[in-house]
């Protein structure tokens, strides 16, 4: 049987007494799916995963999910590495999901550490369902029913020089738009969560940009609490797992210009549901 250590009340545990590179038994899978549900993001030790083995383990739990945000792409995009260097500072400092500004973001995420830092470049995750929790009953009257609009925020330029002005322009840049709520139901838990999406949001739908804006940095203050977060001091070989659909990451960057490698595998999908939808 797997153990699961509690790092937070709010958010994250270790889980130990399972090896990732085999074959998962249905049984381990079913205990793994029931903390990552519980705890939102779980953390895994001594785990030397190959593509195919950390491909394997996270098809357990979802279809794989593509990164490519380029439609027309003939090969799904499977895997996303990051590499820090001195030449190339962090990227991921600032509270986000992944790929929100698609029709079906994705569920689970799956990320093997390759090289760690000697000393820095921890992460930190914050659970969504206790930001939302946090608010008064009557802002949670207030946003219950608003929308955000998503797009490609700050990596918009990244991708326009990976794919070209024309093609981002006319295919990339509109399969990379998407309105979801602010508040979004949890298909397997039924709890709201706040569904921050950070530099993607391009604002709440039929908003004055100025009421927007300020909304928006309230609701973002409430991920700078301790309580909401716990905190991952990565070794190598280190596996983590973690629930999109209510939390937020954030890299951090004080291990510059040390070397660190990630590389990051998706699955599942589904359309972001409000409460209104939820009923």
């Amino acid at each position: 049987m797997i153990d699961v250590i509690p790092l937070t009340a709010a958010v994250g545990a270790e889980v130990r007494g399972v090896d990732l590179r085999g074959p998962l038994p249905d049984h381990d899978r079913d205990d793994i799916r029931a903390a990552l549900r519980r705890h939102l993001v779980l953390f895994f030790r001594g785990q030397d995963l190959t593509e195919e083995e950390q491909l394997a383990f996270a098809s357990r739990f979802g279809p794989p999910f593509s990164a490519d945000v380029d439609p027309t792409a003939s090969e799904p995009l499977l895997f996303v590495s990051l590499e820090d260097t001195a030449a190339d500072p962090p990227k991921a400092d600032r509270w986000h999901t992944d790929m929100p500004f698609v029709a079906r973001p994705p569920d689970i995420a799956v990320l093997s550490m390759m090289a760690a830092p000697a000393v820095g470049g921890d992460t930190l995750w914050a659970s969504l369902y206790g930001a939302y929790d946090k608010l008064s009953p009557a802002m949670q009257a207030a946003v219950a029913t608003l929308d955000l609009d998503l797009d490609l925020g700050t990596s918009r330029e990244l991708v326009r020089k990976m794919h070209g002005d024309e093609h981002f322009a006319t295919v990339v840049e509109p399969a990379a738009t998407a309105r979801h709520p602010l508040v979004r139901v949890h298909p397997e838990t039924g709890r709201a969560a706040l569904y921050l999406c950070g530099a993607f949001m391009r604002g709440i739908s039929g908003m004055h940009e100025a009421e927007s804006d300020a909304l928006l940095a309230y609701l973002r203050s409430l991920l700078d609490d301790p309580n909401v977060q716990c905190r991952w001091r990565w070794e190598q070989h280190d596996v983590a797992m973690w629930d999109e659909r209510c939390t937020n990451h954030r890299a951090v960057s004080d291990h510059y210009p040390q070397y660190r490698k990630i590389r990051r595998c998706l699955v599942g999908s589904g359309v972001p549901v409000g409460l209104a939808a939820h009923g």
